[in-house]
């Protein structure tokens, strides 16, 4: 019996052991941060613990490859050291292999392609693309293709120019859609392979509602329905897939109704069931809205919570869905909400992780 009850004790302990996770957390370095900081992530208590840091200049976005044995983070200053850097991930460490020059200013976004050994860099200062082709290990082999996008919007003091914000790849892989802030427009590029030389190339755009300035987006599962984050006036444009257009169905907001003030809306993320969207807003508000998502797509929004902090630049959440995490940059901490995943509602548990300017979370 005693043999048995130990047997069972240390089933236990390993089955604990093992819901900690490797968390990545990107920050801006002019405040004290050293780079990138890991985390191990215990997905049964919530708790975090620091566990190391890795030198780099300014690494605002992360991005991890779908084997999880890279990080990839761009390195978002406004000369010639804007760059995207690449490591291995070990396990244990992050260890860098290199970095190339973005050659547009403060790249602020990075995305990875499960399907295709390329990566696109989205360059707001310099309202560009950037894309590279990675090597079988994930290194970076090559910038392929560097593309300029032009124009302007309403708004003279933010959209004076070009400035492209983020770039997603469909849930096929088969197109990059790519957020440009400054020109209210999102534009979709094909995914060209010619041998193994890739190229994207410009096939149709959607020009979202004007002045909102288009910063992030998800899709839902089949790629029917895209929901467009919109930074400058807090709301998600809803869109629907329409032969090869996009048909705008709404446009909601991510703030209470009686909500007074400046908004900078910054993250969109939809939950793994597909049932849930959140979204944050600094500005006046910091705060971070929960919306229920119909069979036909529409958003209905649920909740608006407090981010617990200033400036929810990101948050993410937990591979098993328990837990959400929201970066406040302005305040140099991580808030950890419990997650309910019948209602999608949050809950705070009271747990802060402290982190200088913390602007990205990636598992």
């Amino acid at each position: 019996m005693r043999a048995s009850m130990i047997f069972v004790l240390g089933c236990i302990a390993q089955w604990s052991i093992a819901q900690e996770i490797p968390m990545f957390i990107g920050t801006y370095t002019h405040a004290g941060s050293q780079g990138i900081y890991l985390y191990m992530f215990d997905e049964n208590s919530g708790d975090a613990t620091m566990y190391s840091s890795t030198a780099s200049e300014h690494p605002s976005f992360l991005a991890r490859s779908a084997k999880g044995d890279m990080l990839y983070a761009v390195n978002e200053t406004g000369d010639s050291s804007a760059a995207l850097s690449s490591f291995t991930f070990d396990g244990d460490a992050l260890s860098f292999v290199d970095a190339m020059s973005t050659e547009g200013s403060y790249p602020c976004h990075v995305a990875v392609s499960k399907r295709h050994p390329i990566a696109v860099v989205s360059n707001y200062g310099g309202g560009s693309l950037s894309v590279y082709r990675l090597e079988k290990n994930g290194g970076l082999a090559e910038k392929i293709q560097y593309i300029q996008q032009e124009g302007t919007g309403p708004n003279k003091e933010r959209q004076e120019a070009s400035h492209v914000h983020s770039a997603f790849f469909s849930p096929d892989e088969k197109h990059v859609y790519v957020q440009n802030l400054g020109t209210d427009k999102v534009t979709i590029y094909r995914i060209d392979k010619k041998n193994d030389n890739y190229t994207l190339v410009e096939e149709n755009h959607i020009s979202t509602p004007a002045g909102g300035g288009p910063r992030h987006l998800v899709f839902d599962e089949k790629g029917k329905n895209i929901y467009v984050l919109l930074e400058m006036t807090a709301k998600i444009a809803h869109y629907e897939k329409d032969g090869e257009n996009w048909t705008l169905v709404d446009t909601v907001s991510i703030n209470e109704d009686d909500f007074e003030g400046e908004d900078g809306a910054a993250e969109i993320k939809r939950s793994a069931d597909g049932k849930f969207i959140y979204a944050s807003n600094r500005g006046d508000a910091n705060t971070i809205a929960l919306f229920a998502v119909d069979k036909s797509g529409r958003l209905e929004r649920q909740k608006v919570y407090p981010t617990g902090g200033e400036g929810p630049r990101n948050f993410n959440i937990s591979p098993d869905g328990r837990y959400l995490l929201v970066a406040n940059q302005n305040t140099n901490n991580i808030t950890v909400f419990e997650r309910n995943q019948e209602t999608g509602e949050l809950t705070d548990t009271g747990k802060q992780i402290e982190v200088s300017t913390p602007v990205c979370i990636v598992f």
